[in-house]
């Protein structure tokens, strides 16, 4: 930043910073300005300057090694050549304890980091119009001040203190306008976020909608076409070539996978409104009930499975329910190829929460594709492969969301797959009743 350096042509001003960055911004302000300028990494070199070439202005960082900002500002107060220049503290800190450790050194002048340039030029430009305005005779009175329990002597006349006052005012005045804006920036952001909010549940409103029209639309006819297969398949099945009979089929096969897919679409809607009505389960229980009606489905598959008597959890049972039939029927689903599969439910403490597990031994993925796992109609295996839809992990994933908690997969190619899951609520896993 350039400025008319008239007055302060050939200024020997004193920089003592270790920072390299902040000694640069330093020097280059200054120099603009028409100042000449020593800079140098720590105390006990600047007050070597200081004395070889007496400046009109020391600027000193308060953290830097072998001697810092305070201690030299001292041994400059000290010095019977040097007690009559000004020092400036630049410092990142902003307690009271820093303005007072300021006032116990004798420091005439601080900005605080990150300071503007025309701020500093003008602190500068102030402490030197004054200082020829002062007596550099002064007697020296020291006064004892209590401050959070502890003693300081302020030795500091009374020019630097009102100096100093006044850079503290200054640096207030800053802040508050720096808040102000700060303020004024959150409550825009406050404002855009609250219409967006609206806008967003203005769309899922919308959404739902959508979605209950169209399952509604779509089952009627879907109905009709079942019907009538089924009809032509039962009434005119003889008058029917080979070929007529297989097209029949597959519309009626067809006709069923459809309505079970508007069925899931109509259920994703619904659990999108849930509302939580949070109570102490056992999920345990739950999965255990949901394996052995798995197991009436299909009794002649051996399938191991291992849980803990006890698994409790904050949360709504009803949807909880939903979320690990779903992960144990997938569970169940792709142990299906296995002669001996194996399905695990667990339960462990993981710091605060509680991380619940879904474990088998069945055809796993590939978690390069982990991030299409939850969302619907999704798919990872080929439908020849395993049936489905690709709707029952996009309804945990909401279930999970809708409790405040996450849930994420780890697996590998044949090597089974585990799905844990938190909930915002949970509970310990020891044995309480309900």
């Amino acid at each position: 930043m350039k400025t008319d350096g008239q007055h302060t042509q050939g200024l020997h001003v004193l920089v003592a910073e270790d920072s390299p960055t902040q000694a640069a911004i330093l020097r280059e302000t200054l120099l603009d300005a028409g100042y000449r300028v020593t800079v140098v990494g720590n105390g006990l070199e600047a007050l070597e300057a200081g004395r070889r070439e007496k400046p009109v202005l020391v600027i000193t960082d308060v953290v830097m090694p072998d001697m810092d900002g305070y201690e030299l500002c001292r041994a400059v107060k000290a010095d019977e050549r040097l007690r009559d220049v000004p020092v400036m503290i630049v410092t990142s800190l902003r307690e009271i304890d820093d303005i007072v450790a300021a006032l116990e050194c004798g420091a005439d002048n601080f900005i605080r980091k990150p300071f503007e340039p025309q701020s500093l030029l003008a602190r500068i430009e102030y402490l030197l119009a004054n200082r020829m305005l002062r007596s550099h005779n002064r007697v020296q009175l020291g006064i004892e001040i209590s401050l959070s329990g502890k003693r300081h002597l302020i030795t500091a006349e009374r020019e630097q203190i009102l100096d100093l006052l006044f850079s503290s005012y200054d640096e207030a005045l800053h802040a508050n306008e720096e808040l102000r804006r700060r303020q004024e920036e959150v409550h825009s952001l406050n404002l855009q976020l609250a219409g967006r909010a609206v806008e967003l549940e203005d769309a899922n409103t919308q959404l739902r909608s959508f979605c209950h029209t169209v399952s509604h639309d779509l089952r009627s006819p879907l109905g009709t076409i079942r019907t009538f297969s089924s009809m032509l398949e039962g009434q005119f099945a003889d008058a029917l070539p080979d070929k007529g009979r297989l097209c029949v089929g597959v519309i009626k096969q067809e006709s069923a996978r459809m309505m079970r897919i508007v069925d899931d679409i109509l259920y994703l809607a619904n659990i999108e409104r849930a509302v939580i009505d949070r109570g102490r389960v056992n999920l345990a229980v739950v999965a255990r009930e949901a394996i052995e009606a798995l197991r009436d489905g299909q009794p002649q598959r051996r399938v191991d499975f291992n849980s803990p008597q006890q698994a409790w959890a904050e949360g709504d049972e009803r949807l909880l329910r939903v979320a690990l039939v779903n992960l144990l029927g997938n569970a169940w689903k792709f142990t299906g190829r296995q002669p001996q599969a194996c399905i695990t439910f667990s339960a462990s403490r993981s710091g605060a929460e509680t991380v619940y597990r879904i474990a088998d031994n069945g055809a796993g993925f590939d978690m390069a594709h982990a991030g299409r796992l939850f969302k619907a109609f999704e798919r990872l295996h080929r439908n020849d492969e395993f049936e489905g839809f690709g709707v029952g992990l996009a309804t945990v994933h909401r279930i999970v969301t809708l409790h405040g908690g996450r849930i994420w997969a780890e697996a590998a190619p044949g090597q089974g797959a585990a799905f844990l899951f938190t909930l915002g609520g949970a509970g310990a896993t020891g044995a309480r009743s309900r």
